[in-house]
């Protein structure tokens, strides 16, 4: 009987974030599109996206689980949480480094459209990551709390939700890079 409880706690827990995570996922991709359809380099912006995408739920995931844990088994402290975003904060901006190399080879051997500094291929998913995860890790380790004193499991209720809000994050602050470094 235990066993089905979990079951049934953890569908409770799980059903409701999923929801949001769904319709956030929707709304971030129509203000996708609607925020940068109309830029000259758009082709090249779009090369960007998926793997920002991946790369900011590749490394928030961990981060979230890592902060949950730390709730849960009551180790949660100012230096281990400072730990884990320098952590996150570094293999993000490694990561978004090799997103922008990678991106400049796509250009060179696919799209071929050299209507900017190719430069900024690198800027732009650095620069989008900082400001993403500058909203991500306060606002998850928020949710990690409200989560874990109301007596719900952190990983089934907030790693979902953070998609949702990570997702519509990073899509405003990619656009908001692209505006601040002048790309056309």
């Amino acid at each position: 009987m235990e066993a089905q409880d979990s079951k049934g706690k953890i569908i409770k827990e799980n059903f409701p974030s999923e929801m949001v995570s769904i319709v956030g996922d929707i709304l971030a991709g129509i203000v996708l599109s609607l925020l940068i359809i109309s830029f000259k380099s758009f082709i090249l912006l779009i090369l960007i996206i998926p793997a920002l995408l991946s790369l900011r739920g590749n490394l928030s995931g961990p981060f979230i689980a890592r902060t949950s844990r730390d709730f849960i088994i009551g180790e949660f402290n100012v230096k281990s949480w400072f730990e884990n975003v320098m952590a996150t904060f570094l293999l993000s901006l490694l990561t978004a480094f090799a997103i922008g190399i990678f991106s400049i080879l796509m250009n060179f051997l696919l799209v071929k459209l050299y209507i900017f500094n190719i430069g900024l291929l690198i800027a732009i998913p650095v620069v989008s990551i900082v400001f993403t995860l500058s909203i991500s890790i306060p606002c998850s380790t928020l949710l990690n709390f409200i989560a874990f004193k109301r007596g719900l499991d952190p990983n089934n209720v907030v790693n979902p939700m953070m998609t949702a809000i990570d997702d519509f994050f990073t899509i405003i602050c990619f656009y908001l890079t692209i505006i601040m470094l002048g790309v056309p």
